[in-house]
């Protein structure tokens, strides 16, 4: 695969803002990222995304043990331009196999120099845990109005960035958009040649379980309430579509998994706190989820607890957190069971979960105000999550090497044995569906009924044993 970089359009956009228009473009952290053969280099635009880090995410999640540090960003990333190295080789080496079987008709010479190219390409590039990016919005202070010039670059200290216009804390833990004002936030955001980053957003792939992850929003103080956040939004989705494309695509292909009909991005998920997390008032909370409910996200009738960040304790959950998914319609609009075909196909390819529900079995429900999602897909989003920080090797010998490293088993996480028994016991094997509410927010979480329901059947199995 070649580097997305060239193929990346420039153009200015604008919103509205107070009563002057705020010109804006796009910088994606992944496609800024070149291939790369080790994974060593460190790339202009890290120091963009530390400017972020420290204006903005700082910050909007001033807990240092709640929010992801920025090294575990740069990692990431090296391991995705390592993989996309790997992915232009093959490609390559594909392209000499067709040349060759269109070309040479002596099938062995053929045959010899395909085996010879094989040998050259690298496999160690894969990696299991998530994909991500970062999107960010910058600030167009040099536009003189003028589109002319398609070519906008953003000079800073290390480099100048390609930017394209609109066309782990994770956001739960502040809510990104709508946490407190902070000083430090609200200090003068105009730094020499440094660019003024308005916000950016966050996305993970879990390439396993194909599912995407609004991680984190982030606003600047100055540039909330202006509508700017849906064109965030809008991006990020569009980037998460792109990881799925890339990294779910050789995910399924190395494992032989992949056919015609499987569906790279079957969800988007996001996570939000309950007002029992104590972050924000119980007013700003239903502000928080007001203002997500607009952005297309609905509550999934799922005992949702995020999963422990690190391997320090297996029992280390975030519990006062709900679980959304990305359906932006409502009641109105899936009243029918044909309405799928009449939503769109730009709004349906971020919530395939429907479409596949809708086929299998009528996907709305009697009282028309929610609709229905195998429970399967969050399940092993959940499952996918601890194994990206767990492991993912779960055979005897690798789970005996971790314990020996003092890493535990998730699945004997408390949480996880919940999610378990709710997922494969009460709905079914996996078989059964989730409510997915298309009612607006207040949003109740169904954890702590379906933990003592859980409790129960325990205490039953213990007293028929």
């Amino acid at each position: 695969m070649s580097s997305s970089r060239a193929s990346l359009l420039s153009a200015r956009s604008s919103s509205s803002f107070s009563k002057r228009s705020v010109e804006y473009v796009f910088v994606s952290i992944e496609e800024e990222c070149p291939t790369s053969d080790d994974g060593e280099e460190k790339p202009p635009c890290f120091s963009l995304l530390q400017q972020f880090y420290d204006e903005l995410m700082i910050p909007t999640f001033p807990i240092e043990e709640e929010r992801d540090d920025i090294d575990d960003w740069f990692e990431c990333f090296r391991l995705q331009m390592k993989q996309r190295h790997q992915l232009h080789e093959q490609k390559q080496q594909e392209d000499i196999k067709q040349a060759l079987t269109e070309v040479i008709q002596e099938e062995g010479i053929a045959e010899a120099v395909q085996k010879l190219s094989n040998a050259t390409v690298a496999d160690d590039g894969e990696f299991d845990g998530p994909a991500m990016d970062v999107v960010l919005m910058i600030l167009d202070e040099g536009s003189d109005g003028d589109d002319s010039n398609n070519d906008v670059t953003t000079a800073n200290t290390t480099g100048r960035f390609l930017r394209r216009g609109s066309s782990r804390i994770r956001m739960s833990m502040y809510g990104g958009l709508y946490a407190p004002k902070s000083d430090e936030n609200a200090k003068s955001y105009s730094d020499g040649n440094k660019p003024v980053i308005i916000g950016g957003a966050a996305v993970e792939y879990y390439k396993k379980s194909r599912v995407g992850l609004l991680s984190y929003v982030v606003l600047r103080d100055e540039f909330r309430g202006c509508g700017l956040a849906r064109y965030l939004h809008g991006e990020a989705l569009s980037r998460l579509e792109n990881l799925a494309n890339v990294y779910g695509a050789s995910f399924q292909k190395e494992r032989n998994r992949r056919s015609e009909s499987t569906t790279l991005l079957q969800a988007v998920f996001a996570e939000t706190n309950t007002a029992e997390a104590g972050d924000v008032s119980p007013e700003q909370i239903l502000l928080r989820h007001n203002s997500l409910y607009n952005l297309g996200y609905r509550l999934v009738s799922f005992p949702y607890a995020q999963p422990p960040l690190t391997t320090e304790d297996v029992d280390g959950s975030f519990d006062e957190v709900v679980l959304l998914t990305y359906f932006p319609f409502d009641e109105n609009t899936v009243r029918t069971a044909g309405a799928v075909h009449n939503i769109g196909e730009y709004s349906m390819r971020y919530c395939q979960w429907f479409s596949q529900q809708e086929a299998s079995s009528d996907a709305v429900t009697e009282s028309r105000s929610s609709t229905q999602m195998n429970v399967n897909i969050p399940f092993l989003y959940v499952e996918d999550f601890y194994q990206s920080v767990f492991g993912y090797d779960t055979n005897d010998d690798s789970e005996a090497k971790k314990v020996e490293d003092g890493i535990p088993d998730y699945r004997t996480a408390k949480y996880y044995k919940l999610v378990h028994w709710f997922s494969r016991h009460r709905k079914g094997n996996g078989n059964g569906s989730v409510n997915v509410s298309l009612d607006r927010p207040p949003w109740n979480d169904c954890k702590e009924i379906l933990g003592n329901e859980y409790e129960e059947s325990l205490a039953l199995e213990g007293t028929e044993d």
